[in-house]
């Protein structure tokens, strides 16, 4: 009997660049000539000169990502909500519910109160445990990092 993958779409996380006692990795210096590459596959060099959470950066990155239109219009969707809503205080945020729980924290549907946008807010338990720590940085590197149709879009920590 074969065993059920969560993974369906196969996709995989760039190295890490944390210990497992969530202390950080030397970088790897890169060769003269060789690229150094975003996790969606774009020259890091085009990022320079803009924040890393810039929208400009992202509407580039995107115009890069060989998907289909009703996923860029989806994701452009997403990037016009980000910029409105800009940085996200608790006092703006109605609970509505829980959706969710486990091991990394609680997942609440909340509504975005100046934009009235219903979205899902995960409040994550912090763990002294080096495993659960680095569990939950990873997570947050990808939702930060990952320009994917299939990921929940990711507002900030």
């Amino acid at each position: 009997m074969r065993k059920m993958s969560k993974n369906k779409l196969n996709l995989t996380l760039p190295p890490s660049t944390l210990n497992a006692d969530g202390t950080q990795l030397q970088p790897n210096t890169p060769t003269p000539g060789s690229a150094l590459r975003t996790p969606s596959g774009t020259d890091r060099h085009h990022l320079l000169g803009k924040p890393k959470n810039s929208i400009e950066a992202l509407a580039d990155t995107l115009d890069k990502l060989e998907i289909d239109e009703d996923a860029r219009k989806r994701l452009k969707a997403f990037l016009s909500q980000k910029e409105k809503i800009g940085e996200l205080n608790d006092d703006d945020l109605e609970k509505l519910g829980e959706l969710g729980s486990g091991n990394g924290g609680v997942v609440m549907k909340v509504r975005h109160i100046p934009t009235q946008l219903i979205m899902a807010r995960k409040l994550i338990h912090l763990e002294v445990k080096p495993a659960i720590k680095k569990q939950i940085i990873l997570e947050l590197k990808v939702l930060h990092e990952c320009n994917f149709p299939h990921i929940v879009g990711f507002y900030g920590a």
